[in-house]
């Protein structure tokens, strides 16, 4: 079987065992556009409630890369039994390569990630077309949405490294500390004034600076080739003892 078609088998086996699981990433987008939108309209329009635009920062740098990972047992039993582990452990006793695994894996993430996102920003702009004053072109809308595209599957990219290069424990740990690691970003850059992360992206697009929608997606070009190189050479020397 060769590198792509068993990669593909791999991943659309991923898919349907996890597709009814559909309806808690649905949910994870409701809760998003649900503590985010609020901020993100008074932002918009100049509202003088600009001190909590932290959190809008802190959701997109923190959770929308998360949109590329499916809520399921092995996810949710990663600190106590690192579950991961275990069925990697599996798979490296069939008759399928590292490379294989790997490419699976980013291939699953990439159109978990692009459904997930493409559901998020088409709710986002609906609802702000429909239920608030502001006004945004549908073409920069979509330039935004490409750039945190972009973004997200560089970020997620690089927990797929953790979450199947070690074990559950320091996947979490390590998970955790990109956390605060976001937050004290967001917090920091609203504390010095310099504006929002989030409305500076999209003002940008709008006034013209088209190209910086283009910068994310061609890091994430160069980075996945690259994390598939490294997460292949991980996956064959880990130690699976669990």
């Amino acid at each position: 079987m060769s590198k792509w078609k068993g990669a593909w088998f791999l991943a659309k086996q991923e898919l349907v065992r996890d597709r009814w699981r559909s309806i808690i990433m649905v949910a994870m987008i409701g809760y998003i556009l649900l503590f985010t939108l609020p901020v993100f309209i008074d932002s918009l329009t100049d509202s003088e409630e600009d001190s909590m635009s932290w959190f809008t920062d802190f959701i997109y740098l923190s959770l929308l890369p998360c949109l590329g990972f499916v809520l399921n047992n092995t996810m949710m039993n990663y600190f106590k039994k690192d579950t991961y582990s275990k069925k990697l452990a599996y798979l490296r006793t069939l008759p399928i390569t590292p490379q294989q695994i790997a490419l699976g894996r980013l291939i699953q993430l990439t159109i978990v990630l692009f459904a997930a996102q493409l559901i998020y920003f088409i709710a986002q702009y609906v609802i702000i077309h429909f239920a608030s004053s502001v006004v945004i072109d549908i073409g920069d809308f979509v330039l935004y949405a490409i750039f945190w595209f972009g973004y997200s599957l560089t970020i997620a990219t690089s927990y797929v490294y953790w979450e199947m290069g070690y074990s559950g424990k320091i996947y979490m740990v390590v998970c955790t500390l990109v956390a605060i690691l976001f937050l004290g970003i967001a917090i920091t850059i609203t504390w010095l004034g310099q504006g929002n992360i989030v409305i500076g992206i999209l003002e940008a697009i709008e006034e013209g600076k088209w190209w910086i929608a283009l910068i994310t997606p061609a890091i994430s070009a160069i980075t996945i080739p690259l994390g598939y190189r490294v997460l292949s050479n991980r996956i064959a020397k880990r130690n699976y003892i669990v």
